[in-house]
């Protein structure tokens, strides 16, 4: 079963909240959508069996990429997962709050049918308030800064009073959004490669990311985007000794990233393990690590490579 915290979180890094606007002979219907994706099938079917949705397919961009998968939600389905949700979110609140407060008003002003059954064009306010409601949610998911008025409605979800992010909601971001490397690197001027672990969350919204590190730490910076009209993003950063604190936290409510995490934290203990010796006058440098070391530790970074990979899943052997 999949929690509505974690759905909440994996809503808020890979969701999508919004009206759709359909063409009618005299107006505009504006049904609820609510998506989530991923490249992962088998994820989407477990949030699925608990939580409905239809399941749909697209090809990806490119034919060596993994082909791109979407859970939807519309109307009365959509307005009862964001009931649920909703408590949890904070990313998309705003979201929620808005069409949760658009589907009440549809469903106290039902509109009228003709003798056959069809429904009569709604009158000229109605379709004013509903186009701009779905002009406001246009807005509140576009990639550029705001720039427009937002609606009263939205300041719940700003000032509402929430405890810290639980692990399961975190689990679900990282899921989302997040990335989990281990960074093969070479220090300026240095013969030795070393291995280091980093994990991230990356979001336009900064006060989200501050929640989270004051919960679990990590170094917030910021993250210029290539293209100036899009809202500036930033990243909370996981590295060194902050990274096992991390996955003892998260680890057990993850579900796509499970291995990466169950990889990098191999490589954590390995570390922790390996005694490495010392050169140089009164011992001032680190010996190089012998070769088997530096062997186990390539091997699982090329792991994590293959596991973040974008193509198909590359079959290795497993490791004894």
């Amino acid at each position: 079963m999949v929690s509505a915290e974690y759905l909440a979180g994996f809503m808020d890094g890979e969701g999508y909240l919004a009206l759709g606007r359909i063409p009618r002979r005299e107006s505009h219907e504006y049904p609820l959508r609510v998506v989530v994706y991923n490249t992962n099938r088998n994820v989407l079917e477990r949030i699925r069996q608990t939580w409905g949705g239809t399941m749909s397919c697209s090809e990806s961009r490119k034919p060596r990429w993994k082909a791109q998968y979407a859970l939807i939600w519309t109307n009365a389905a959509a307005a009862r997962l964001l009931a649920v949700a909703a408590p949890y979110l904070r990313v998309k609140a705003k979201q929620a709050v808005a069409l949760l407060e658009f589907h009440a008003r549809v469903r106290n002003c039902p509109r009228s049918r003709d003798s056959r059954g069809r429904l009569l064009p709604m009158s000229q306010a109605e379709q004013q308030f509903r186009e701009a409601v779905y002009q406001h949610l246009k807005l509140l998911n576009a990639r550029g800064p705001r720039t427009a008025p937002t609606l009263a409605s939205e300041s719940g979800a700003v000032l509402r009073e929430m405890p810290s992010p639980s692990p399961a909601y975190l689990a679900g971001f990282i899921d989302g959004e997040g990335s989990l490397m281990i960074n093969r690197v070479k220090a300026k001027g240095s013969w030795k490669t070393q291995y280091r672990a980093r994990i991230a969350i990356g979001n336009t919204y900064r006060a989200v990311l501050e929640d989270v590190r004051r919960a679990y730490g990590g170094i917030l910076v910021d993250d210029p985007r290539a293209n100036p009209r899009w809202k500036h993003l930033y990243q909370l950063v996981w590295t060194g000794g902050m990274v096992e604190k991390l996955l003892q936290a998260v680890k057990p409510y993850l579900l796509i990233k499970r291995e990466q995490a169950s990889v990098m934290m191999d490589l954590v203990r390995h570390k922790q393990r390996t005694r490495q010796g010392r050169r140089g006058r009164n011992g001032r440098f680190f010996a190089a690590l012998p070769d088997d070391v530096v062997a186990y530790r390539d091997g699982l970074c090329v792991r994590m490579k293959e596991l973040n990979a974008r193509g198909p899943p590359v079959l290795t052997p497993a490791r004894t």
